[in-house]
Parts: C-alpha cells; sequence; structure tokens
C-alpha cells in the first residue's frame, strides 16, 4: 500500500519560516487517494536523523520525500546524489558546524536517489512547475540528512527535493503534490 512521508525543516539562518514547513501545512489541506504524512525535522546535525527515523518507524512509508530550502535556487530541485561530506558555512540550529569532514569515514562518496528522478521529473514540469535535477544537496543539514537516509533506508526509496527562493511558493507546492502522486 502506497504511504507517503513528506518532511521539512524548521526555521533556519534567521528567518522566520521555512518553506519546507509550510509545504507540509499546505500538505495537510490537500486531499491524497493515499495516506500521506509530515515530519518538521530540526536543522541539527545531530538530531535530524533521529527524528526522521522515528517518523520511519511510526508511518512505515513506502516512498519517503525529504525537502528543504535553497534560498539562492530558482528552481525546484530534485537531488540526483547525497554526497559523504559536509562543510557547513553557518552553524545548525544546535550551534554545531560540521566542518570539511566525511558523514562516513569508510563509506561510498555518493549514494544514488532511489526514486525514479526522471519521473518525477515529468510530474512536476508536467504541473508547469520550474524544475531541475541537481547532482549536489550541498555541504549542509539537508546534504547529511539525505545521505545518512540513502545508507540507513535502502528498502525505502526516497529522495531529497530543494525549494527555492521566492515570492510565493505556490506553483512549486503543487509540483510537489504532482510528485507525491506519481509515486
Amino acid at each position: 500500500m502506497k504511504k507517503v512521508l513528506v518532511t521539512g525543516f524548521e526555521p533556519f539562518d534567521g528567518d522566520e519560516l521555512n518553506p519546507s514547513s509550510v509545504l507540509l501545512d499546505w500538505l495537510k489541506e490537500r486531499t491524497f487517494d493515499f495516506e500521506v504524512y509530515t515530519a518538521v525535522l530540526p536543522v541539527s546535525f545531530t538530531s535530524a536523523s533521529e527524528k526522521l527515523n522515528a517518523a520511519i518507524e511510526k508511518y512505515n512509508p513506502s516512498h519517503v520525500l525529504l525537502t528543504g530550502f535553497a534560498k539562492n535556487r530558482t528552481e525546484l530541485t530534485i537531488e540526483r546524489i547525497g554526497i559523504n561530506w559536509v562543510d557547513a558555512r553557518i552553524p545548525d540550529n544546535d550551534g554545531y558546524a560540521l566542518k570539511s569532514q566525511k558523514i562516513f569515514q569508510n563509506s561510498p562518496d555518493g549514494l544514488f536517489s532511489t526514486l525514479p528522478i526522471d519521473q518525477i521529473l515529468n510530474a512536476a514540469n508536467n504541473a508547469k512547475c520550474p524544475t531541475k535535477i541537481s547532482t549536489s544537496a550541498g555541504e549542509y543539514v539537508c546534504n547529511h540528512l539525505l545521505y545518512t537516509y540513502l545508507l540507513h533506508h535502502k528498502k525505502v526509496p526516497g529522495t531529497f527535493l530543494h525549494i527555492p527562493g521566492a515570492d510565493c511558493h505556490e506553483i512549486f507546492f503543487q509540483g510537489i503534490g504532482a510528485i507525491i502522486n506519481c509515486l
């Protein structure tokens, strides 16, 4: 049975809102032909994975969409690869900054998304959402979470989507809704 878990992050870097957590509220107002669960995660190198693991245990999803905010991007970006590297430009919300280091010493340098990237790109584009595939989720908590997720939850297909900076996020939320439906 199809059950989708969508996560977002709390605000960080001085912002009052994070569009990825606003997305979760938007999703709660929508109706799907299957269960869609949501979870807000802390912007934390140490506890984001723990909270994600708890949500996966609680909801037992068939698919996971991790979402975050990339202020300087202009399109919804589907992350193809989680890299085994962090180099935080700012501290996380716990005041912790991982600098120029591997996430796990004896693990692959990169892990590929376990969702059909081209299929979800087409779904977002068909919804008229400006979308592209990205080969880097950055070097901050988003990538740390994606890489850790892909390393430990290979049986639950998932990827990461970055919501861009914009005055209005409705078109990007609609694109994510289309992605959820196509899974």
